[in-house]
C-alpha cells in the first residue's frame, strides 16, 4: 500500500462485499510495532473510504495523551483527503493549523478533521504514537468499528526482556496460532465489531493483538513482574494486611445495628459505610494505611470500602470473601493470561442468610437493593483471595422477574385490556419498558406504577383498541422481542453471554362473549435445555370456563461457553418456530 497511489477498485467501491451497507471501510491499514526498553513505539498508516453521510464521523481523528509522563507522546506525520473528478485524483492535504490541542487536566488532547470530504473520499493519514505500556499493552487492532480490507502488523523487538505476544480472536488465532516467533501478521477481510453480539464487552473476542512480559527485572518481586493469579493473590492479600495495621473495626462495628436477618445486617453496614464515608471515584485493589487515610479523611477507592466491610462483617460473624474483580466495561478475566491490568477493584461475596450469596461492592451498592449490583460488576468469574480456596470463582446475577397479568374484555363497543405488571431485580432499571410483553399493542390509555416491598415493583395499564368495535383478536407471543435479543448468528464459534437470568410470565385472561371463540391448535408447548436452566412453555387452560393463555420464558444461565452453543442454538430454534404461530380470537355468529 504506497501513499496517494491507489487501485482502480478501491476508487470505484461504493459498498462492502462482506459487510454490506457499510458506512465507511478501511481500505488498508499498516503498523509499524517497536518494543523498547521504555514502552513502545507505533507508526500508523491508514486509508479509509467513505461510502455514505453518515462514514463522515470517521474523518475526524483524536487521540490522547499525557505530556508530563516521558515517551507519552503522538505526533501526526501526514494526512490529506482524495476525491476523484472525471477520473483525477484531487488531493486536499490537512492544514497543520487545523490540528487542534486541547488540555483536561494532565491530559491532552490532539484532534483534526479531514478537509473536503464528501462521499466517494479517500482519507489516509499517518501517526507515531509513543506509549510508556512497556509490561502489558494492546497496541493494534485488526477489527474495528467499520470493516477492513487488510490489516498488518510488524514487530520489532528492540528490548532485552522477554514478553509474550497474546492472540484475541478466532481469524488470528487460526492462522497464526501457535507461531511463537512470529513478527508479522495480516488479516483480510475483517468485518466490523458490530458483528459481535451477545458478549458483554466486545473486545474480549475482538482480532487483536497484545504483548506482555513475562519477566520485568527492574520491577522484580512487584506486580510488575509477577505473571501467575497466585501471584497476584499473594501480592494483594500482603498489602491488604499491611493496609489493616492500627485500624480498629470492632469499634466502628460496634457503632453498627444488627438485624434480625444476615441481610438486614448486612444492609445496615453498608448503608453506615456509604453514609460515613465517600468515595473517591476510584477503582483499585490495592489500599494504603486504611487508619491515618480511609477511616480518619472519611474517603477512599473501592478497596478501601472492601477491605473494611469485611473487617466489619467478620466482627458480626457473617462469612465475606474478598475477590478481585474485572468489569465488564474493562474486559473479562483471561484464565490463561494472568495480567496486571484485569486487577481492576475490589467486591465481597457474602454469605447470608440460608446459604445465600451475594456479590457487594461496599462503595457503590444500594443499601435498600443489595441483591441487583451494577451488572457491569458481573463479568463471569472473579479471582478469589482465600489462600485456601478456588483461584477463580464464577458469577452471575441473581435471578431478575416479570409477571405480567392482562385481562382482555370484549364488548360490542368498548374492547379493552386491563395489565398489571410485577417486577424485580434488572427489570426495574430505568431502560426497560414493560410496554414490550404486552400481547396487544392499542393505545395506552393510563399507566402507573408504585413499588411494593421485597424488592417488587408494580405497573398498571389499561390499553384500549384504534377500532374499539374490532371483532377479530390475533394474539402473538408476547416474547418475541426478547427471543430477538438472545438468538445468535448459525456459524457462532464463540461464547454467548446474556445480561442477566430472568423468568419471565405473560398472562392472558380473555373474558369472551358468548358469539366468540378462540382458536389456539396446538398451543401447549413445552421446552428445555441445559438441565432445566432454559425453559419455555406455553399453555391454554379454562379457568371459571374462560380460556386462560400462559407464556412462560427462564433463562437461568448467562454464560455459555463454545462446547453449549449447539444446545443452546437447538434451544432458540425451537422457541422460533413456536412463536411463529399465533391464537385469534375472534367473532362466530
Amino acid at each position: 500500500m504506497e501513499w496517494g497511489k491507489f487501485s482502480q477498485k478501491e476508487i470505484e467501491m461504493t459498498d462492502v462485499s462482506f459487510e454490506s451497507g457499510a458506512e465507511a471501510v478501511k481500505l488498508g491499514e499498516i503498523g509499524h510495532l517497536k518494543i523498547t526498553e521504555s514502552g513502545y513505539e507505533l507508526l500508523e498508516y491508514d486509508r479509509t473510504k467513505i461510502l455514505s453521510v453518515d462514514g463522515f464521523d470517521h474523518a475526524q481523528k483524536k487521540w490522547s495523551y499525557h505530556p508530563g509522563v516521558l515517551n507519552d507522546k503522538v505526533v501526526i506525520q501526514d494526512a490529506h483527503t482524495v476525491n476523484f473528478v472525471n477520473g483525477t485524483a484531487i488531493i486536499t492535504p490537512l492544514d497543520k493549523k487545523d490540528i487542534i490541542i486541547s488540555r483536561n487536566g494532565d491530559e491532552e488532547e490532539i484532534a483534526f478533521a479531514f478537509p473536503n470530504v464528501r462521499i466517494g473520499s479517500i482519507i489516509e493519514y499517518k501517526v507515531k504514537i509513543l506509549r510508556t505500556s512497556n509490561l502489558y499493552a494492546s497496541p493494534w487492532r485488526f477489527q474495528n468499528s467499520i470493516p477492513t480490507i487488510s490489516s498488518q502488523l510488524f514487530l520489532n523487538l528492540a528490548t532485552t526482556a522477554d514478553y509474550k505476544t497474546i492472540l484475541k480472536g478466532k481469524q488470528l488465532n487460526r492462522k497464526y496460532g501457535g507461531k511463537k516467533n512470529n513478527k508479522r501478521w495480516e488479516l483480510l477481510n475483517i468485518p466490523s465489531d458490530n458483528v459481535i453480539k451477545n458478549v458483554y464487552n466486545p473486545d474480549d473476542y475482538r482480532e487483536k493483538l497484545m504483548y506482555q512480559y513475562t519477566s520485568a527485572r527492574l520491577y522484580y518481586g512487584s506486580y510488575y513482574s509477577e505473571n501467575t493469579w497466585n501471584g497476584f493473590r499473594k501480592l494483594i492479600n500482603n498489602d491488604i494486611q499491611k493496609s489493616k495495621k492500627g485500624a480498629d473495626f470492632k469499634e466502628i462495628a460496634n457503632s453498627i445495628r444488627n438485624g434480625s436477618t444476615k441481610l438486614e445486617t448486612l444492609r445496615n453496614t453498608v448503608r453506615y459505610l456509604r453514609d460515613h464515608y465517600q468515595w473517591n471515584r476510584h477503582t483499585a485493589v490495592q489500599s494504603f494505611n486504611l487508619a491515618s487515610e480511609f477511616l480518619k479523611k472519611k474517603t477512599g477507592n473501592t478497596a478501601d470500602f472492601n477491605i473494611v466491610l469485611e473487617e466489619i462483617l467478620k466482627v458480626k460473624n457473617i462469612q465475606s470473601e474478598i475477590a478481585v474483580n474485572s468489569l465488564r466495561s474493562n474486559g473479562r478475566i483471561i484464565v490463561a493470561y494472568p495480567t496486571f491490568s484485569k486487577l481492576q477493584t475490589l467486591v465481597n461475596i457474602v454469605e447470608i442468610d440460608n446459604g445465600e450469596k451475594l456479590m457487594i461492592d461496599a462503595a457503590t451498592s444500594q443499601p435498600d437493593n443489595l441483591r441487583f449490583l451494577s451488572l457491569n460488576h458481573y463479568n463471569y468469574i472473579v479471582l478469589g483471595l482465600e489462600e485456601t480456596g478456588d483461584v477463580f470463582t464464577v458469577v452471575s446475577p441473581p435471578l431478575s422477574e416479570f409477571i405480567s397479568q392482562q385481562n382482555l374484555t370484549i364488548e360490542d363497543e368498548n374492547s379493552q385490556v386491563q395489565v398489571t405488571n410485577r417486577s424485580t431485580g434488572y427489570f426495574n432499571s430505568g431502560d426497560f419498558k414493560p410496554q414490550i410483553f404486552n400481547v396487544f399493542r392499542g393505545i395506552q390509555t393510563n399507566e402507573n406504577t408504585k413499588k411494593e416491598p421485597d424488592e417488587w415493583q408494580v405497573n398498571n395499564q389499561t390499553i384500549s383498541f384504534e377500532n374499539p368495535a374490532n371483532s377479530f383478536f390475533v394474539i402473538e407471543n408476547p416474547l418475541t422481542k426478547t427471543l430477538a435479543t438472545i438468538l445468535v448468528e448459525k456459524d457462532r464459534d464463540y461464547p454467548i453471554e446474556i445480561d442477566f437470568p430472568f423468568l419471565t410470565t405473560v398472562i392472558l385472561n380473555t373474558k369472551l362473549p358468548e358469539n366468540y371463540h378462540l382458536e389456539s391448535t396446538n398451543f401447549n408447548r413445552k421446552i428445555s435445555a441445559f438441565n432445566g436452566a432454559l425453559q419455555y412453555l406455553q399453555q391454554v387452560e379454562l379457568k371459571d370456563g374462560e380460556p386462560l393463555l400462559t407464556w412462560s420464558l427462564l433463562i437461568n444461565k448467562t454464560v455459555f461457553e463454545t462446547g453449549e452453543i449447539q444446545e443452546y442454538q437447538n434451544f432458540t430454534s425451537q422457541l422460533s418456530a413456536v412463536f411463529s404461530e399465533v391464537a385469534v380470537a375472534k367473532k362466530v355468529k
